[in-house]
């Protein structure tokens, strides 16, 4: 039998040797692309930066018609501060003068008029300051850098003109909060009264719906 020859088949036998020759080539360079990244430790993410604060607050406001026994009281305590804050009638400015001048004394006292500055500055840093005018108080300690004796000191400090201010003590103040919780706990058990009271009768009404 006679075969013939393909012409093409010097060119056909190139075209493959050059695909192989570019396969081997790719694979080549994979297998190093791999091979360095094996290499390489990658490095860990950077945890970014935080810090947890815990803090607690307590305020009181008394409301009444008589002006002078309206007052506001705020008290906020982080992990870093400490604030004081309260607005009263002018008639108490001097009793808050005297309890403040008792505990703080004369130094590092500033006084402009009716205006009472306590400060207190360490390396260009605000330690302490308490800044009195007529019926407003302003207290702030930097409890980081302040030592905690002083800090207890204010602490205690500002509990006394709290309760001075709003003219109540610690019992009181006990019995209010619980004659408060007794109001909400009634006020709460209302409400679900009311809303089984209306679920019994949204039920009636489906009855009287399903019997129609």
């Amino acid at each position: 039998m006679n075969f013939k020859k393909s012409k093409n088949v010097e060119g056909s036998i190139r075209i493959i040797d050059v695909k192989r020759t570019v396969c081997l080539m790719l694979v080549t360079a994979l297998f190093s692309t791999f091979g360095l990244n094996a290499q390489t430790t990658p490095k860990p993410p950077t945890p970014p930066n935080s810090k947890t604060s815990t803090s607690k607050s307590y305020a009181i406001e008394i409301d009444t018609d008589d002006e002078e026994h309206n007052s506001s009281v705020s008290i906020s305590i982080s992990d870093d501060s400490y604030k004081f804050r309260a607005s009263y009638h002018k008639s108490k400015n001097n009793g808050v003068k005297t309890m403040l001048l008792n505990q703080l004394g004369k130094s590092n006292l500033s006084i402009n008029g009716n205006t009472y500055l306590w400060s207190n500055n360490q390396s260009g840093n605000e330690v302490f300051e308490c800044k009195l005018t007529n019926g407003r108080l302003r207290m702030h300690v930097d409890t980081e850098v302040a030592s905690k004796s002083f800090v207890e000191k204010i602490n205690k400090l500002g509990n006394n003109l709290k309760y001075y201010i709003s003219g109540t003590d610690a019992k009181k103040e006990s019995e209010k909060a619980a004659a408060k919780a007794k109001r909400e706990l009634e006020r709460a058990e209302r409400e679900l009264e009311r809303a089984k009271r209306e679920a019994e009768r949204a039920a009636r009404e489906a009855k009287r719906t399903e019997k129609n």
